[in-house]
C-alpha cells in the first residue's frame, strides 16, 4: 500500500494510527493510505483514508477512549450529528464526480466512514446499553478485536467495512483504478492533486480517458486530475509549527505554484475556522489560482485569493476609505499606512505569495503585518517564487523582498528554505535548450561587466521527467510584420495536425503586441502584431483568446473562452501550454538601446552603464520566462539575424 505523504514519520500520528500505517505497509499493491486529511472540514476531524479498488474508507480514531461505561453516552452526539453532517458532505463531494457516479445520484463504489476504538471490546461494549446507537456501532465502528486482525487481515478487514456502505451503490459497479484515484483525492484531498481544463477543439471529441476525467459543475467542463508525485506531497506536508515561515525558491516548471496552492489547501482544510489567502501580482495566476480553488469548492469556506493591487483595494473599501479608479500605486500606499495606523483590522491566520520575486519590500511587510498572529509561531507565511522569472528592471543587484532586515522572518536553517530540482513542465528538449540558454546569457553578463556576480538563487536549474518534441527556431526571411503572422499561423497548423496538440493549449506569447516607434530595417511604419493576428487567425477560422493585460482589451481570463492562447510576456508567470510560440521580439532591447548595444561608450556614463545593464538583464529574464512556459512544442521565432541583436545570438547559439 502507498502511504501518502510517504514520510509519515515527519507528521504528528498518534500510537495507533502508526501502528495502523505499519499494518498497511504490508499489503503492497493493494491501494493507498491518505493521513491526516479532512474532507469534511469539520474541524478537528481530520481522518485516514484507504482507497482500494473496490471502495473508499474513511477512519477517524478514538484511542484514548477506554471507559466502556461512557461508550452510548459519549457516542451518542457522534451517532445523530457528527456522522450523519461527515456521511452528507462526502457523499455530495464523491457524487459531485459524474465520472465517479450513475447521474449523479449513485456511487460507482462503496464507502464507508468508521470510528476506530482500539482500546475497547466490540463485546464488552455491547453488554452496555447502547439500544440508541446500536446501528450506529455495528456499522460505523472498529473495535479491539477487528484492529488486532489487521496485522494479518488487513485486506479483509477493510472489504468487510465496505459491506456496510453509508451510500446507494449502482448495479454498476466499477474498479477504482489508478486514474480514479486521482479523481477521487481531487474530491476529498484537493491538496494532493492539481486539475487542467481537459481541451478539446470540437464536441465530437472526446480527451484522454474517459476514467480519467472529471465533469463537475453545471457548464459540463471536462477536467482532469493529475496526482502530485510523492516528493511534492511530502512537501505540501512540511509545514512544522516550529518553522511557520517558508520560502519556496526553483526554476521555472518546478510546480512553486501548484505547491504553494497545495499547502493553501492542507492548512485550509486542518484548519477549517480559519482565514486564507493567497495573493500574486499577475493577473493571469490570480484567474488560474481562483479556478483552482473554485474546483477543490473553497472559494465560499475559507480560501480569498486576490492579486495584491487588489487586496490592498478591497482592504480600503470594506474599512470605509476611497479607493480611486484605476490609482494602483494609490491603493498601495494608503493601504499600507491604514494598516500601519491600525485602521485596518483585517487579518488572516495563513497567507501565501506567489510570485514574491515581483514584489516590492514594502509589500512583502505588508502581507506580514496582515497575519493575525505574526508575533508568534502560530500562524502560516509561505513565499515562492524564481528571481530568474522578475520581469521589471531590478534597482540594486540581488535585491530581494523577503531580505528586508530585523522584525521579519528568516529563512534560513529547518524547513524554511525549501528548493526544488525537478522541472515538472518543460520536456526534456526544451529543458536541455533553456538549460543551453542560460549558459549563454549568463557568459554575455560576465562579458558586459567585470564585477558580475550570480545570485545563487537566479537561474536555477531543474531536471526534466519527459520527452517532447523540441525547439523549432525559425528566422523570418523578410522583415515585415506580414511575414511574422504568416508564420506563426504556419506554426499553429503544424502544432495542431503534427503534433496533435487542441488549439486551447496553443500559446502565443508576444513581447510586444505594438510598437509605435520606427524600427531600423524593419519594413512596417508602425508595428501591430496582435491586432493583425487576431484578424488573421478569425479569417482562417482557427478559434483565438487574449489573456488578460493591463492593456486596454486584454480582459479574457483563465477558463471562460476557448481556442489559441494570445499573451503578452508580462502575463504569462505562473502559466504553462503544451506548445508555444515566441514573437513579437522585434522591439525587444530596442527602446532602451541594448539590442545590440556599443559597451565601451556605455560604460562613459555610470548611469547610462547601470540602465543598460539593467535593461538586458530584464530582456534576458523576459525571454527565460517565456521560453519556460511550453511543455512539449516551442517555436521561437526570431525577426532578425544574430548579428543584429544579442538577444538572437543568444537564443540561436542555444539551439
Amino acid at each position: 500500500m502507498e502511504i501518502l505523504p510517504s514520510e509519515y514519520q515527519n507528521i504528528e500520528l498518534s500510537r495507533y494510527e502508526k501502528m495502523f500505517v505499519r499494518h498497511a505497509i504490508s499489503y503492497d499493491g493493494y491501494g493507498f493510505l491518505l493521513l491526516k486529511v479532512n474532507p469534511t472540514m469539520i474541524e478537528n476531524e481530520s481522518m485516514n483514508v484507504v482507497i482500494t479498488s473496490r471502495g473508499v474508507v474513511f477512519l477517524k480514531f478514538f484511542e484514548d477512549f477506554t471507559d466502556v461505561s461512557l461508550f452510548g453516552m459519549t457516542m451518542q452526539p457522534y451517532a445523530q450529528f457528527v456522522y450523519p453532517t461527515a456521511q452528507k458532505i462526502i457523499s455530495e463531494k464523491l457524487l459531485g464526480n459524474k465520472s465517479l457516479s450513475e447521474n449523479g445520484t449513485k456511487l460507482k463504489f462503496p464507502i464507508n466512514i468508521v470510528y476506530v476504538l482500539p482500546s475497547l471490546k466490540r463485546t464488552d461494549v455491547e453488554k452496555t446499553n447502547i439500544n440508541s446507537v446500536r446501528d450506529f456501532v455495528e456499522k460505523q465502528c472498529l473495535f479491539s478485536e477487528e484492529f488486532s486482525e489487521l496485522r494479518q487481515q488487513f485486506g479483509v478487514v477493510m472489504d468487510k467495512l465496505l459491506d456496510n456502505t453509508i451510500i446507494t451503490v449502482s448495479a454498476d459497479t466499477m474498479q477504482i483504478s489508478d486514474l480514479n484515484v486521482n479523481s477521487v483525492m481531487q474530491r476529498i484531498a484537493p491538496e494532493y492533486v492539481t486539475v487542467r481544463v481537459a481541451c478539446v477543439d470540437g464536441k465530437e471529441t472526446t480527451p484522454g480517458v474517459d476514467s480519467e476525467l472529471l465533469v463537475i459543475d453545471e457548464e459540463d467542463v471536462v477536467v482532469k486530475a493529475f496526482r502530485l508525485d510523492k516528493e511534492q506531497i511530502n512537501i505540501v506536508n512540511r509545514i512544522s509549527k516550529d518553522d511557520p515561515n517558508q520560502l519556496i525558491l526553483a526554476c521555472a516548471g518546478s510546480g512553486k505554484s501548484v505547491l504553494l496552492i497545495s499547502k493553501c489547501f492542507k492548512a485550509a482544510q486542518m484548519n477549517p475556522n480559519k482565514k486564507f489567502l493567497i495573493t500574486c501580482r499577475n493577473e493571469n495566476l490570480h484567474s488560474l489560482y481562483t479556478w483552482f480553488i473554485d474546483r477543490a469548492g473553497l472559494r465560499e469556506k475559507n480560501v480569498e485569493c486576490m492579486t495584491f493591487h487588489t487586496l490592498c483595494k478591497r482592504l480600503l473599501e470594506k474599512n470605509g476609505f476611497t479607493a480611486q479608479y484605476g490609482d494602483f500605486d494609490g491603493w498601495v500606499l494608503s493601504a499600507i499606512d491604514k494598516v500601519n495606523q491600525g485602521k485596518i483590522q483585517d487579518r488572516y491566520y495563513g497567507i501565501f505569495i506567489d510570485e514574491v520575486q515581483a514584489f516590492e519590500p514594502e509589500w512583502y511587510k505588508f502581507c506580514f503585518n496582515l497575519l493575525e498572529n505574526k508575533n508568534t509561531k502560530d500562524h502560516i507565511f509561505v513565499i515562492c517564487g524564481d528571481k530568474t522569472q522578475r520581469l521589471d528592471k531590478l534597482k540594486k543587484r540581488g535585491q530581494a523582498p523577503w531580505q528586508v532586515g530585523e522584525g521579519y522572518p528568516s529563512y534560513r536553517g529547518g524547513n524554511k528554505n525549501i528548493r526544488i530540482e525537478k522541472n515538472y513542465r518543460n520536456c526534456i528538449e526544451i529543458n536541455e535548450y533553456i538549460n543551453r540558454y542560460v549558459s549563454n546569457a549568463k557568459q554575455y553578463l560576465y562579458e558586459i561587466q567585470e564585477d558580475y556576480e550570480i545570485d545563487p538563487d537566479m537561474f536555477l536549474r531543474g531536471q526534466a521527467v519527459f520527452h517532447g518534441a523540441g525547439v523549432k527556431y525559425i528566422q523570418l526571411p523578410i522583415k515585415k510584420a506580414s511575414c511574422e503572422i504568416d508564420t506563426i499561423v504556419q506554426a499553429i497548423n503544424k502544432i495542431h495536425d503534427e503534433n496533435e496538440i487542441p488549439y486551447d493549449e496553443i500559446a502565443v506569447i508576444m513581447y510586444q503586441g505594438q510598437y509605435r516607434k520606427k524600427i531600423s530595417g524593419w519594413l512596417d511604419k508602425q508595428y501591430y502584431l496582435q491586432q493583425s493576428l487576431e484578424t488573421r487567425l478569425h479569417l482562417e477560422d482557427i478559434p483565438c483568446c487574449r489573456l488578460y493585460s493591463t492593456d486596454a482589451g486584454w480582459q479574457d481570463h483563465f477558463g471562460e473562452t476557448g481556442g489559441v492562447r494570445l499573451i503578452k510576456f508580462q502575463t504569462t508567470l505562473g502559466l504553462d501550454f503544451r506548445a508555444a510560440i515566441i514573437c513579437g521580439l522585434i522591439p525587444l532591447g530596442e527602446y532602451d538601446g541594448v539590442k545590440k548595444p556599443n559597451w565601451g561608450q556605455l560604460k562613459a556614463n555610470e548611469e547610462s552603464y547601470a540602465n543598460a545593464i539593467a535593461a538586458t538583464q530584464s530582456c534576458i529574464q523576459n525571454l527565460y520566462v517565456a521560453c519556460t512556459r511550453a511543455k512539449e512544442v516551442l517555436y521561437i521565432i526570431a525577426p532578425e539575424a544574430e548579428n543584429e541583436s544579442v538577444f538572437m545570438k543568444m537564443l540561436k547559439d542555444s539551439i
